[in-house]
């Protein structure tokens, strides 16, 4: 959207109540044994949050679904991630399928999941579509990545082409699609993801990946093995980075987010995603103070939460 020169940049007011939309509607992702460890998760989340499950390295359906169970039964929507590759075929994707449904799951993130060669006939996402065994066992709400700093293997042009047949899909089927961006810590690469989607008029929802408050090995950690490369960088330019991410929270990133829905509504995000790489209880603490929701410090716990590879 262009800007003419006698408009007035959003008021602060205007910038301050969109973050606290973006707050309140935020989803985050958590790891089936943080779901365990939890406890009640309305102690932590408002109910009906969209909690994403994800599937990590030499995880079982069991647990998966078990999470799915539990987050369903404490008024939570659960999310679980559905990668490709690890599936043997057609069999085991209508065991997954199956028990997600049995236990409320409406809507899955797609991913292809770690590892280069597939374990069966889904070498990617686009393969689980054009299956026709979600629209088969009625899940019709379906999560799909993009990377505003690029994937760590596949090349851009392959990555839009793929977008463009997901979003086809959606248009064909009638499903409710929507994208959930790589996390980074500069806004300037997701902003610039939005406007492209926008110019090559995909108008599916985006929801920007926020890493949440974690300590400075982790959030380096995490965004070397997921390739956020430029939001490295911008870090490390920094003249006292270990300080600067020891005190990280996405307070900055969620002001810039705002002002961009406020000034720029054309290409606006639809919401944030929190990567909970600092624990539950941090990240779920810095969403309350967002809010406007007073609450007291917690400790960080760091856990490992999975990464996003798709295509």
């Amino acid at each position: 959207m262009t800007v003419l020169p006698d408009s007035l940049p959003a008021s602060g007011h205007a910038v301050g109540a969109i973050e606290r939309e973006l707050a309140s509607g935020a989803s985050v992702e958590l790891a089936p044994r943080q779901i365990e460890s939890a406890g009640c998760l309305a102690d932590h989340l408002p109910p009906g949050t969209s909690v994403y499950v994800p599937f990590t390295p030499g995880a079982k359906r069991q647990d998966t679904v078990a999470a799915c169970r539990r987050l369903h039964d404490q008024g939570m929507h659960a999310v679980p991630h559905l990668a490709a590759r690890p599936l043997a075929g057609s069999g085991e994707l209508d065991d997954w399928l199956g028990e997600f449904a049995g236990v409320g799951v409406a809507g899955v993130m797609l991913v292809a999941g770690d590892g280069r060669r597939p374990a069966g006939p889904y070498r990617d996402t686009l393969d689980l579509l054009e299956s026709g065994k979600l629209a088969e066992h009625g899940i019709d709400r379906l999560g799909i990545t993009a990377y505003p700093e690029g994937h760590p293997v596949a090349a851009a042009a392959d990555l839009e082409a793929a977008l463009a047949k997901k979003a086809a899909y959606a248009a064909a089927t009638g499903a409710q699609m929507w994208i959930v961006t790589q996390f980074v810590f500069d806004p300037a690469p997701a902003i610039t993801l939005m406007a492209r989607l926008r110019s090559q008029d995909c108008q599916l929802p985006v929801r920007i990946g926020v890493a949440g408050p974690a300590r400075p090995r982790t959030l380096l950690e995490f965004a070397v093995r997921c390739g956020v490369g430029t939001s490295v960088k911008m870090l490390r330019r920094q003249p006292n980075v270990t300080r600067l991410l020891n005190n990280w929270t996405p307070d900055g990133l969620l002001s810039a987010l705002a002002r961009h829905r406020a000034d720029s509504g054309e290409t606006s995000p639809a919401g944030i995603h929190l990567f909970t790489f600092g624990g539950l209880t941090k990240t779920a603490s810095w969403l309350r103070s967002r809010r406007g929701v007073e609450d007291e410090p917690a400790d960080v716990v760091d856990f490992p939460t999975a990464d996003h590879r798709s295509s």
